[in-house]
């Protein structure tokens, strides 16, 4: 499934082969640039919505947002890749605090907007992702080893801030993110390790 022309900028297809579509987010969504090398983390969110896409996601942000606010990438449950903010941009998406009981925002003050890239999984509030959201990813990550020379560390919105996100797989002995963890694996991901 190919989003209409009109839904982004522009499109391209990394070396990984997945095929990113570009809208940029308002500039309330995102602050400084800063440089590759100092992305070290890649935080996975879940927008909260079960019937939404990457394309309307990225309009969101880009016509409508007010807040501070955002994601770099928006990845749908038919795989389709938006990114609404550039990865050498500082998007507003894991500050604060929620806590740290039970485990949660164990990188809390380690994992901060300014040396994070943020992927927002899109229609999905329980069960697993499905097989084509997971293939996305684990390009996608791919994608972002390549461009980000010291990522390192892929994790939850939870494990950053203690914020239930994305809540199917917060908790210390999750099984579905155990099972994202194998996944990533199963799919070639390499270098990286998971919180």
């Amino acid at each position: 499934m190919v989003p209409p022309a009109t839904s982004y900028s522009r499109k391209f297809t990394t070396k990984e082969g997945l095929t990113i579509y570009v809208k940029q987010a308002k500039h309330v969504s995102y602050g400084a640039t800063r440089p590759l090398a100092n992305v070290t983390y890649a935080p996975v969110h879940y927008t909260g919505n079960a019937h939404d896409s990457a394309a309307g996601n990225a309009n969101y942000f880009a016509t409508s947002n007010t807040r501070q606010a955002g994601a770099q990438f928006f990845i749908d449950p038919n795989g389709i890749v938006f990114r609404s903010i550039q990865i050498n941009q500082t998007a507003y998406a894991v500050g604060g605090f929620f806590t740290k009981k039970n485990g949660a925002g164990r990188y809390y003050k380690r994992c901060m907007n300014s040396n994070s890239v943020s992927i927002e999984l899109c229609s999905y509030t329980m069960g697993y992702p499905t097989d084509a959201q997971m293939k996305s990813l684990a390009l996608l990550l791919q994608y972002l080893k390549r461009k980000c020379p010291n990522l390192k560390t892929v994790l939850r919105h939870w494990d950053a801030n203690g914020k239930d996100c994305p809540d199917p797989m917060v908790g210390a002995k999750n099984q579905k993110w155990k099972k994202l963890k194998k996944d990533m694996k199963a799919r070639g991901v390499k270098g990286l390790k998971y919180a």
